[in-house]
């Protein structure tokens, strides 16, 4: 399951070896970043999908999370290194994922404040369907519910 995607970023599965470096772009990118504890518990998860976006020299650039429930695929988390955001690491992590589960709805949660994360997602074809308060901690903040439907699945209505 190795894809060469756009910018020559290569998607592939995340090993047990990598839980330090995603916990350590975790907690470069969020103020409440996951842990490698958590990590750790999300690659165990036969449900739950890590994939790395690495440059042609290896290095790992950033990575998502995805866990499927029933119909649904959840971007449980995303992140890119500082260095190497708004080079379209991001997208390409979407829109791998988004051509792996082509029958699939997708959802996700973002910090209201996030508004880079929040246009790409609407580029992306994401639409908000919800907003829950106080969802994030440190600091307190809302969450922004978005979706995108399958094309298969949005034709048949």
């Amino acid at each position: 399951m190795m894809q060469k995607a756009d910018n020559d970023i290569i998607i592939l599965p995340a090993g047990l070896a990598d839980m330090h470096t995603l916990s350590k772009i975790a907690s470069v990118s969020f103020p409440d970043p996951w842990s490698e504890k958590l990590f750790k518990e999300a690659f165990e998860n036969i449900y739950t999908k890590i994939l790395l976006a690495k440059n042609i020299s290896g290095d790992i650039m950033g990575y998502i999370v995805l866990s499927e429930t029933g119909d649904d695929i959840n971007v449980d988390d995303i992140a890119v290194l500082p260095e190497y955001r708004r080079m379209g690491i991001g997208k390409g992590l979407l829109k791998w994922s988004l051509q792996e589960y082509p029958d699939k709805n997708f959802l996700l949660e973002v910090r209201e404040s996030n508004f880079p994360a929040i246009g790409l997602y609407k580029s992306m074809g994401f639409v908000q369907v919800g907003f829950r308060k106080r969802y994030y901690r440190n600091p307190d903040e809302g969450a922004v519910l978005m979706t995108k439907e399958t094309e298969n699945k949005a034709q048949k209505r």
